[in-house]
Parts: structure tokens; sequence; C-alpha cells
């Protein structure tokens, strides 16, 4: 997981969230026993997932599931409310809670793209807080929310996940938690990251068998495997976090 820059939201979205806020806030207030109880939900268009929210957000995650930074390659995704628009599961036990966070649907800063099998089946309508204490249950409430889940929209994930070797490890508790609540040690990833894992790991060993050989830096070959060795920690490269990790402190780079 790396920091993703957002940037602005797309025009079309913003003046959704507008127009959607001046029906769904009144909505709220005029039938607040209803919607806590979830006898009364709130519908939403796709304004949400539109082809510009979606392509912007392809743009801005460098075509990177934003949790698990696997590329999307011919596969479905789906437009993830951070904070879930319907109701908010408990984790781990899934009990439900209403409302969601409805006045969040077509917010720029709550919207991500992920991986359909990790938002469907692990991250689901899920957003625990740290500590035992009160979300926000309307757009009235206004209380700061320390959420366990790590946004990468606004903050540094590498401030809580690392990686040894191929080894993704949460360098403390909220890291650790946020791995286990989005699945990030599945078989899949795990065997994707370990395959790119040896194949820079070759890369950099041969050009330091090179060097030591003699060869000097500035051959073709060397460029060449420094070039792919210096694409890999770009913020566009699947698993860049991870290679990064690898490669920090190498003196060729």
């Amino acid at each position: 997981m790396i920091k993703i820059n957002k940037g602005a939201a797309p025009v079309a979205l913003a003046r959704a969230k507008t127009r959607y806020d001046g029906i769904n806030n009144p909505l709220y207030v005029a039938n607040r026993r209803a919607y806590n109880n979830g006898t009364s939900t709130f519908s939403f268009t796709a304004a949400y997932k539109s082809d510009s929210v979606k392509l912007t957000l392809t743009a801005r995650q460098h075509g990177k599931c934003a949790f698990s930074e696997a590329k999307f390659v011919h596969d479905d995704f789906h437009v993830e409310h951070f904070r879930p628009k319907g109701m908010v599961e408990a984790w781990p036990s899934g009990v439900a809670t209403y409302p969601g966070y409805y006045w969040m649907a077509y917010d720029w800063d709550n919207l991500f793209l992920a991986k359909s099998t990790l938002n469907s089946a692990l991250k689901r309508n899920f957003f625990p807080l740290v500590g035992r204490v009160r979300r926000n249950r309307n757009h009235l409430d206004t209380r700061v929310e320390n959420n366990l889940l790590i946004n990468p929209g606004t903050e540094n994930p590498r401030s809580f996940i690392r990686f040894e070797n191929e080894e993704i490890k949460g360098i403390n508790r909220r890291g650790k938690q946020n791995i286990e609540l989005l699945g990030l040690r599945s078989p899949q990833l795990d065997e994707a990251r370990r395959n790119l894992y040896r194949k820079l790991v070759n890369i950099r060993d041969a050009v330091d068998l090179l060097l030591e050989s003699g060869v000097p830096l500035t051959h073709p070959k060397i460029s060449e495997f420094r070039t792919t060795l210096q694409e890999a920690i770009l913020p566009e490269a699947e698993f860049s976090s991870m290679a990064i990790d690898l490669l920090t402190g190498w003196p060729h780079l």
C-alpha cells in the first residue's frame, strides 16, 4: 500500500454530491428513527462510479488496487467506499448498524478503486475505529474518528506496513490489523509478490556481480538493469512498496 495523491474531484461527481446531499440529508432529519434502525435505507445512484470517476481513480492510483497494490489486469475492480455508504458492519463479527455514511457516498476523498474480491469478501462494509468509541451516524455528527483502516489518500501507509524481503509486515498494531482485515497475505498476493521479488533480487545481484568483475557502471547492460530497478520503485509499479524496501540503501540505484 502506498500514498495516493487523489487531486481534485471530477466535476460531475462534485455536482452529484451537492445534489444528493440536498436530498438525503433532509430525508434523514425527517425520518431519523427509521434510518437508525434500518427500516428505511437510502438509495444511491451510480454517479459515484461513473466513467469519469473510474478513469480518474485509475490514473491517480496508477492502475493499482488502493490496498493491495496489485495491478488491474483483465480483472474486475470496484469503486470502494472507504467509509461504507449503506450500513457499517462491526469487525470481525459482521453485526450491522444503520445508516452508513450516506453523506459521504459521493465524497471524492471517500472513493478508491479496489480489487473486486478484496472489496466484496474482505473489506465489505467494515469500518472499525480505534478504541471503544461511537462512530458518526449522520451528517450532523462531527466527531473526529480515529479509523483503524489506513486511508491511503490522507495517510502514508508505509508508516504502518513494510516488507521484510517479499513478506508483508505490520510494523505496529494498526498495520498488523490492516493486513489481517484486508487479506494482504492471501496466497495469490504472496505468490505475485514473491515472483517479482525474485526477479528484482536476480537483477540487483547481476549488477553487483558485473561490477565486481570490472564491468563499468556505464555499460549498456548494467544501465538496462538499473533502469528496471529504478522503475520498480516508482508509484506506478506493481508492489512498489516492496521494491522500495528491497532496494533502499543499495548504492547503485
